[in-house]
Parts: C-alpha cells; sequence; structure tokens
C-alpha cells in the first residue's frame, strides 16, 4: 500500500525544491510515495543512498512526456540505471493535452514495459478529465494522476462519478493548494482561512482517491501538515465550509501556474 500522501518536487524551476533533508524525514518516517524526474538531484540522493531492499519498498513515480516507443523505452532504462532499481512502480505518460499522445504504438509499448517486468504500472496525468474517462473505459492504465482540490471538483462528476465500483483505479491528485492560492485570502472572504493540512485533507476525503502530492519547504511544513491530515476525512461542516471557500478563490480568476506539486507554505 502506498502512503496518502506523496512527496514531489516543486516543479518548474524549482528541481532543489524541497531541500534533502524534507525527502530523508519522509522516508524516515514511513512515506513511501514518491513523484520522480531525473532533476530532482534531492531526492535522487535520498532514494539511492538507502539499501536495495528499502528502495525496493518504495512507491516511486516517474515519466516520460515526450517521445515514441523507443524514446519511452530508452527513458525506463536510465530510470533505473539512475535509481538503482530493477523495476519502476509507476511508469506515467506525462501532461497528456492531446489523443495523439496515447495513439496505439506507444500505448502498446507502455504494455510491453509492464508485462515484462520493467513497470508494475501504467498510466497518465492530464487536465483533460473527459479523456482520462474515456482511457479508463479501455482498462489499460492502472493509475490517473489528475487535478482535484477545493477550487476545481469538476472531477466529481466527470470522472469519480463515472468510476466502477468493482474496478477501481489508482488516483493520485495534484494542486491541492491551487498553486497555493487556496492558502491566500481572496477579496471580500472576511472568515477563517483553511489550514494547509485541510486542503490535502480534501481530496483525501474522496472515497476514489489513493493519494496526493505534497511538496513542502521544509520539515517543518511537513510535519505540521501531516498533524493535521492525520485528523482523518473532513467532517461535514468542514467539507462544506471548504468547497465554498473554493469557490470563492476559483471567482477570483487570479491564475498562475509556478508548481505543479505545491510547495506548501503556511504563511
Amino acid at each position: 500500500m502506498v502512503t496518502p500522501i506523496g512527496l514531489a518536487g516543486s516543479g518548474i524551476g524549482h528541481f532543489r525544491k524541497p531541500p534533502y533533508d524534507v525527502y530523508k524525514w519522509g522516508l524516515n518516517n514511513g512515506i513511501n510515495l514518491f513523484m520522480w524526474v531525473p532533476p530532482y538531484k534531492n531526492m535522487t540522493k535520498s532514494i539511492v543512498e538507502l539499501p536495495a531492499q528499502r528502495r525496493s519498498e518504495l512507491f516511486i513515480v516517474s515519466g516520460v512526456n515526450r517521445g515514441g516507443p523507443k524514446e519511452i523505452r530508452d527513458k525506463v532504462y536510465t530510470f533505473l540505471k539512475t535509481l538503482k532499481i530493477e523495476k519502476l512502480p509507476c511508469l506515467l505518460l506525462f501532461w497528456v493535452t492531446s489523443e495523439s499522445r496515447v495513439r496505439e504504438p506507444i500505448i502498446e509499448e507502455l504494455v510491453r514495459l509492464r508485462d515484462e517486468g520493467l513497470c508494475d504500472n501504467i498510466g497518465l496525468s492530464t487536465h483533460n478529465r473527459k479523456m482520462a474517462n474515456e482511457l479508463y473505459t479501455k482498462n489499460i492504465f492502472d493509475i490517473f494522476m489528475l487535478r482535484y482540490n477545493a477550487a476545481h471538483r469538476g472531477l466529481e462528476q466527470d470522472f469519480f462519478d463515472k468510476l466502477d465500483s468493482k474496478r477501481l483505479p489508482g488516483v493520485i491528485t495534484y494542486t491541492s493548494t491551487r498553486w497555493n492560492k487556496l492558502l491566500r485570502r481572496p477579496s471580500s472572504w472576511n472568515e477563517n482561512l483553511p489550514r494547509p493540512g485541510d486542503l490535502y485533507r480534501f481530496p483525501l476525503s474522496h472515497q476514489f482517491v489513493t493519494a496526493t502530492w505534497m511538496s513542502p519547504g521544509n520539515i517543518e511544513e511537513l510535519k505540521a501538515n501531516l498533524t493535521e491530515i492525520a485528523e482523518g476525512p473532513l467532517k461535514p461542516e468542514e467539507d462544506r465550509f471548504i468547497r465554498r471557500f473554493g469557490d470563492r478563490v476559483h471567482e477570483s480568476k487570479s491564475w498562475g501556474i509556478t508548481n505543479f506539486f505545491e510547495r506548501s507554505s503556511r504563511y
């Protein structure tokens, strides 16, 4: 089983964050889910210095955002060599925006890599909820990485409500804080703000969400968030409040993508 919180790097332009000690603390305190790409040097160091048996127990999610079958296979070999593991727990097609990215030769190569034991699970990340649902119905992918937070809840109607409870995929969500916008007070909002940990409790409260990504700036943020997350699913009144707050943030139309995986600053 994977931990409900996975640690990820900070995304575009922030590959050195979180710092190395955040990953080490997470590894030493039971977190086993990691979103890894080669530029995440601090994460790489924390993983490869583990004993081989311990590395094999991690659920590492990685992927590719371009290339055909040969390029994908070559990258998988590189990933395995870099991480010093024999197989990748999860291989994703990153940031899929069109059907051309999931054309038959690419899907066939992903399935071959899984069948050969070079990866345990295959999947994709996308903002296109309709595409995600269509691919789910084809029963090919094991894991979907999808946006879901208090301000962006379309996944509920377009994906979750259409899942077969007897055939559930793994679902890992991202942007729990909506690129930190949910940590800030929107205009004309005079009530309290949600606690940062509650923003992660929101996706984790959904019965079909397996885990969500977090990219804390330091150990103190990680500890504080985990303490709040440990309170469990949102109570009905908490859920109503955070949805109302999310609606207000969404209405403010304050955009700007700086970090796919959320540096969860508490201030």
